[in-house]
């Protein structure tokens, strides 16, 4: 299958999935994130705002410092999360922070949305490429994905621009 057609059937899926098996498999997604040392040591984590049935980390707000991505002139950045943070809807239907400081470089844990992970660590994203340029341009620590486990995929074909991710979570027990 091509990209396209993955990105395709994730969403599907991930659309039909029923609330019971969202909550259950984020529980197993947070107790993973939990046990991670560099999760537990990291001063800056870089998430994002759950577009859908994706992974939802929201429980995280409060209980971190954290950061959220932003495109601003073309290009991904992450701007520093304050208490009651005014977010409104891109271009591209991603909820994203109004204003505020970007933090790119002190990022050390970056938890990055995916479609579908290779279990090499390459991911599919939802086509513009803009993590996989955040990557190259600044490597936190570690960047992890987050997926359900039915997006844990056997093959597409890596691309030269594609950044492998450092590890990858799964809702899977």
């Amino acid at each position: 299958m091509t990209k396209k057609e993955i990105r395709n059937q994730m969403k599907r899926l991930r659309e039909e999935m029923d609330t019971s098996t969202i909550e259950k498999e984020n529980r197993v997604i947070f107790s993973k994130l939990d046990k991670d040392p560099d999760f537990k040591k990291a001063s800056l984590v870089a998430i994002f705002y759950p577009m859908g049935n994706e992974v939802n980390l929201m429980k995280l707000v409060g209980q971190r410092r954290l950061a959220f991505p932003k495109i601003i002139n073309q290009e991904l950045h992450f701007i520093e999360y304050v208490p009651h943070q005014a977010f409104e809807k891109s271009a591209f239907g991603v909820m994203e922070p109004m204003e505020g400081d970007i933090v790119d470089l002190e990022i050390d844990y970056m938890i990055v949305p995916a479609l579908a992970i290779l279990k090499s660590g390459y991911r599919i994203g939802y086509g513009k490429g803009y993590y996989d340029q955040f990557l190259k341009r600044i490597r936190p620590h570690r960047a992890v994905g987050v997926i359900y486990g039915f997006q844990e995929i056997d093959s597409f074909e890596i691309a030269e621009h594609d950044q492998p991710l450092d590890a990858y979570y799964t809702g899977r027990l």
